[in-house]
């Protein structure tokens, strides 16, 4: 918790500082809309801090594998943030502004919620300032690592939204706000179900029970795959449609990035399984090192392709090459350098399932392509695609023992 709150400390320093200049200097903000955006930032800047500092409460409700309090704290948050909405529609000051200030009051809520309830149940939590100096340098070795990875996949980000600003305009980042914003959703969908998978994890490598440590990770990622693409497939078929109910005026590129983002998150999602595996060893300098270099190369890519005039989603092909081929091969290399893990068995039995299923419900997709946008094409995309990946995951992606535990489980529920 030292750790954290110090860590959170440089955050804001450094936000409010090389972070304050780069949003005076380098961003493209309307002039009448500067006093909103510094507000948006400064809340920003506040709010992240505030979940730095709640992490070790999250760490130790996941390391209770107390997940129903998780799931309730998630769905609380959700909720909380859809009052922020319809209270907007109550305000008449600048809604921007309003915005960022419940959001972060949303924040501050949660993280006293999160502590309260981790003080009252774990009762050998107790904080006080502490400075150990091994132990506090070997967290801080790990975390600066970590931190390197996420400062990098950071950096890429929101080095992609100032080069669309830069170079496309205001429009191609309000296009990527949207298209994040649906990404996020899939994402914290995604993450609320694999997280999980990751206590069990981080034991069975604790226990160098390897053999069931390859086995859970490659459940994990099949799973994630199946949970993530049978929320993405339909939405992406049909995003031009819900784009449409939602804002009415869809800006240029939108549904564009919105496909694209939903792409890389499935990728992430069937991939993300090898983060925590690695993680569980300690040894993640070489992994982050290379991961981040990976991000980088995003960035540059992203920077030849929007010098070059492209079509802007194109800069999205970087983020396929990179975040999905390369990072999956430096994942997979140091699963197995550190944890003896079989690359030709999850080929086999992974990815190369979650190829057929991708190419059959893509298949079936393709026969929608020059029908009208429309509710009946929504519903029956739905339909279909459930219904096709839900057989493609009986058939090809679970093994036979799998299925045969899902039919036994089921036999017992319904016996009951």
């Amino acid at each position: 918790m030292t750790i954290h709150i110090l860590i959170a400390l440089v955050v804001l320093v450094l936000g409010e500082t090389i972070g304050l200049w780069i949003v005076n200097h380098w961003i493209v903000i309307p002039e009448e809309r500067v006093v909103a955006a510094l507000w948006v930032y400064h809340l920003a800047v506040v709010t992240f801090c505030v979940h730095l500092v709640r992490i070790p409460y999250d760490a130790a409700i996941i390391a209770h594998e107390d997940m129903s309090v998780y799931a309730y704290m998630s769905i609380l948050e959700v909720v909380l943030k859809l009052l922020v909405v319809f209270t907007l529609l109550k305000i008449s000051s600048d809604k921007l502004i309003a915005y960022s200030i419940l959001i972060a009051f949303v924040a501050i809520i949660l993280f006293l919620l999160y502590r309260g309830y981790t003080k009252k149940t774990y009762r050998e939590y107790k904080f006080r300032w502490l400075w150990d100096k091994e132990d506090s340098m070997k967290i801080l070795s790990f975390s600066g690592w970590t931190l390197l990875g996420s400062s990098a996949n950071t950096a890429t980000q929101q080095g992609v939204s100032i080069l669309l600003n830069n170079y496309v305009g205001l429009i191609a980042n309000a296009a990527l706000g949207f298209a994040n914003q649906v990404n996020a959703a899939l994402g914290q969908f995604v993450n609320s179900f694999t997280t999980a998978f990751n206590p069990q994890i981080i034991k069975l490598y604790a226990q160098h029970n390897y053999t069931e440590l390859h086995i859970l990770m490659n459940r994990a990622s099949k799973f994630s795959f199946v949970l993530g693409y049978l929320v993405a497939l339909p939405l992406i078929v049909n995003m031009e449609f819900i784009l449409k109910l939602w804002l009415v005026d869809v800006p240029q590129y939108t549904t564009e990035f919105c496909q694209m983002l939903l792409v890389c998150s499935v990728i992430d999602a069937t991939t993300g399984v090898y983060n925590t595996a690695i993680t569980a060893s300690g040894k993640i300098k070489k992994y982050q090192i290379g991961i981040s270099i990976s991000f980088f190369i995003d960035l540059l890519l992203a920077l030849v392709i929007l010098k070059l005039g492209l079509y802007p989603a194109f800069v999205f092909c970087s983020r396929f090459l990179t975040r999905g081929l390369i990072n999956m091969g430096i994942g997979l290399n140091m699963c197995k350098r550190l944890l003896n893990f079989d690359i030709w068995r999850y080929l086999r039995e992974v990815l190369l399932p979650i190829g057929v299923t991708v190419a059959v419900t893509s298949a079936m997709m393709f026969l929608f392509r020059n029908k009208e946008q429309s509710w009946l094409k929504l519903l029956a995309t739905f339909a279909i695609s459930t219904i096709s990946i839900g057989m493609c995951t009986l058939f090809f992606i679970l093994t036979h023992k799998e299925r045969k535990s899902i039919f036994n489980y089921l036999k017992v529920k319904l016996l009951k």
